[in-house]
This record gives structure tokens, sequence and C-alpha cells, in this order.
């Protein structure tokens, strides 16, 4: 077998993974791999809509949601990162799938950032998102017992990955006798909509950010020229 990382003669039949990437920038390399998975969700819906009598969608629909959530997920890490650097905090963001709790650490980071002229722009953008994770958290809550046998409330992330939960339970699409659908032609309007959002999103921030980089140089250099100079006086 050929290797699977190696070159094809026709450079239009290679995929460079490094080649949007930057050694030196990995907010924008998360972005890159966000960017990814949203192209991919959006493709796979694409050429579904174009021809599904023979019922891709009914399988694909899993990759297709996967990559919609995990775009969602890299997409509000990196946003979370940069707004922690605008504050100048060493914090980067939550190490989890928790889309619910990523969205409300965005939000929550916005507000200490105070940028009162963008409140309801920003709130806008992220309205479609935000209806869509509360949609899904309704879909995805289960109830476990935690280590002391008490009920706990969980949203299962993994239902796209799996058939079964962690508990080798059926996820919530299994058990069911009415069906659980998605409209694709829906699905594609409102995640153009998320995603574009969430692009100019961390566009902004990282705009914002490099701002702020440039102006603390610059302030620096001039500080450094004004030191330089007083102590050329004596």
């Amino acid at each position: 077998m050929k290797d699977i990382f190696s070159y094809n003669n026709d450079i239009q039949k290679n995929a460079y993974m490094n080649w949007r990437t930057h050694h030196y920038d990995q907010i924008h390399n998360m972005i890159v791999v966000a960017e990814g998975f949203s192209d991919s969700a959006l493709l796979l819906v694409k050429e579904t809509l174009k021809d599904n009598t023979d019922k891709k969608a009914d399988n694909l629909i899993f990759p297709i949601l996967f990559n919609a959530n995990h775009s969602i997920e890299v997409y509000l890490k990196a946003i979370c990162w940069t707004q922690n650097q605008l504050l100048n905090k060493q914090e980067t963001f939550e190490g989890n799938h928790n889309l619910e709790g990523l969205f409300k650490k965005v939000v929550d980071l916005e507000n200490e950032l105070n940028n009162s002229n963008d409140k309801e722009v920003f709130h806008e953008m992220l309205s479609d998102l935000k209806a869509y994770i509360y949609e899904l958290y309704g879909k995805i809550e289960r109830t476990v017992k935690d280590k002391k046998g008490n009920d706990k409330i969980i949203h299962d992330i993994t239902f796209c990955r799996y058939s079964l939960n962690n508990d080798l339970e059926p996820q919530f699409y299994i058990n069911t006798f009415d069906n659980v659908v998605v409209d694709l032609e829906n699905f594609l309007t409102v995640f153009l909509s998320i995603f574009n959002n969430l692009q100019s999103l961390s566009a902004h921030y990282l705009h914002l950010l490099e701002g702020k980089q440039e102006y603390e140089y610059e302030a620096n250099q001039l500080k450094a020229e004004i030191e330089s100079e007083f102590r050329g006086d004596y």
C-alpha cells in the first residue's frame, strides 16, 4: 500500500495540511481547523441536496452533525483564547466539549471587555448559535447517577459519534417511535449564518488583538527611545 501521507504527481490531487497554518499563531491555526470542519459539513449537505434518491442523508447526517458541532467548539475556543489575551489573562479556553459552557464563557468575556458599542451586534450575530445550542441540549440531556448516587443532569455531545452513550444505552434517536429528522435545507440556511458569524467574530477579535499588540510594541519602542535619550543626557 502506498503511504497515505505522500505526494501525488498532480498538485491538484494533494491536500497540504500546513499551507494554511502558521508556526507562530496558534489561534489562527485553530480557526483554520474550525473552517475545515464547517466547510466539510456544508459541503456534505450541499452534495446530498443535489441528489438524495439513494437516501445517503440518513447516514451522512452523523458526520455532518459531528463536523458542525466540532467546528462550533473550535471557533468558540479560539474566540475565548483571543478574548483572554485582550484582557491580559493567561487562560486559554476550557478543555472540554461543552458547547453551552463555551458559549457562556465567550459571552461573559465579551461583557468583561465592555465593548458597549458592539453589544447589540455581538448578540445578534450569536442569536442563531444560541438557539441551536438550546435546541441541541434539549435533545441530548439525560440524567445519570453521580458517585454518591445522586441524580446528575449531563448533555452527551457524543450522540453523533456513537449510537450508544457512555453507559451503553441507546442515544435519543434510537429508542423512539417517532422519526428524528433534520431538514437539510433549513440546516444549510441556519449553519451558513452560524459559521459566517463565527468567522466574522473570530476575525474581529483577532483584529483587536493585533491592534493591541501593535500599540504595545510601539509604546515599548517609544519608552526605550526616551530612556535611551535620558541616559544620554548624563
